[in-house]
């Protein structure tokens, strides 16, 4: 009896320090991120025939800002069109876009072979230029074609040479970065193994994908990488990812052309959910590229076979 009794005690105090834990733990909830479509982006004539272009958004003013074919259109948080600029070719060869934090419009430019960054007002009339100084040897003969802004410094990256530089807003160098040695892949690697998707999130990390790699990539300003991602076609995994973008809390966004849909991971990398889907319907997507996202939780997605820009809207548990 007193052996029973024993061992009735014991249980008895087992399952109460497991109540005892569950009470005043902390439980860890599951992201859950649902998506809606909303709309194309347009103007007067009805949805714009886009065809892969590039999308940049201007959150303090809640506008969206679309490169495509040395043409800028402005459009306003629901989507219509209310501006462009880039008609006369005066600008150059256009291949990125940006906003600085006064609202001055960022274009990379090639004339030739030659780059440069032009700043324009609202208007899009050119008001200066930005000159890329202090180059150190090993990025004199850099050649950017992707272009992003945040407080303050200017981040370029040569996507096919697999190389970014951070300037402040004068051009002024202050750090450079070889994706290729990062990764400790070798020299011969670099013309095979090409960047897509280059932006950066709240906290400076410069996110892309590497495409042949089945990959997805963070990249902190002090040049630790973290990469994600596995070959496959289920949901959650890569088969030609493209672009990648983030949102406000944290999630990552990346979008396959082959799959055509958008994957949603959060900080840790853990795949969450996905969205779009091949298809002719609203709402579907056709081999999307470029994302962007506001404010407001709007992801803005760029496709192929003139499909234009889709949005959608993300709400969270």
């Amino acid at each position: 009896m007193k052996n029973k009794r024993l061992f009735l005690t014991s249980i008895i105090g087992f399952f109460l320090a497991i109540l005892y834990l569950m009470a005043f733990s902390t439980p860890v909830m599951a992201v859950d991120v649902k998506e809606s479509y909303l709309y194309n982006l347009s103007n007067f004539n009805g949805i714009i025939p886009y065809d892969w272009t590039r999308i940049v958004i201007d959150t303090e003013r809640d506008e969206v800002y679309v490169l495509y074919q040395n043409l800028v259109r402005v459009f306003n948080e629901n989507g219509m069109e209310i501006y462009s600029f880039g008609e006369d070719g005066d600008l150059g060869n256009l291949v990125d876009i940006s906003i600085d934090k006064e609202g001055n419009i960022l274009l990379l430019s090639y004339k030739e072979t030659q780059p440069e960054i032009i700043r324009c007002n609202f208007r899009g009339e050119r008001v200066g230029r930005v000159e890329i100084k202090n180059l150190p040897v090993e990025f004199s003969k850099f050649s950017p074609n992707r272009m992003a802004y945040l407080k303050g410094n200017l981040y370029l990256a040569s996507q096919n040479y697999m190389r970014v530089i951070i300037t402040d807003n004068d051009g002024n160098f202050k750090n450079g970065y070889d994706i290729i040695s990062i990764l400790g892949l070798n020299e011969k690697d670099r013309n095979d193994t090409q960047m897509d998707g280059f932006s950066l999130d709240k906290d400076g990390n410069m996110l892309f994908t590497i495409p042949v790699l089945f990959t997805a990539c963070r990249l902190s300003p002090d040049g630790k990488i973290l990469s994600f991602g596995k070959h496959g076609s289920l949901p959650g995994e890569f088969s030609i990812v493209s672009g990648i973008a983030s949102d406000r809390n944290g999630n990552y966004l990346v979008a396959d052309k082959l799959r055509c849909v958008v994957m949603v991971f959060d900080n840790n990398f853990n795949f969450i959910a996905e969205f779009g889907h091949r298809g002719s319907k609203a709402g579907n997507l056709i081999i999307p590229n470029d994302l962007a996202l506001d404010s407001k939780d709007r992801v803005y997605v760029a496709q192929g076979q003139r499909r234009g820009v889709s949005v959608y809207k993300l709400s969270y548990n």
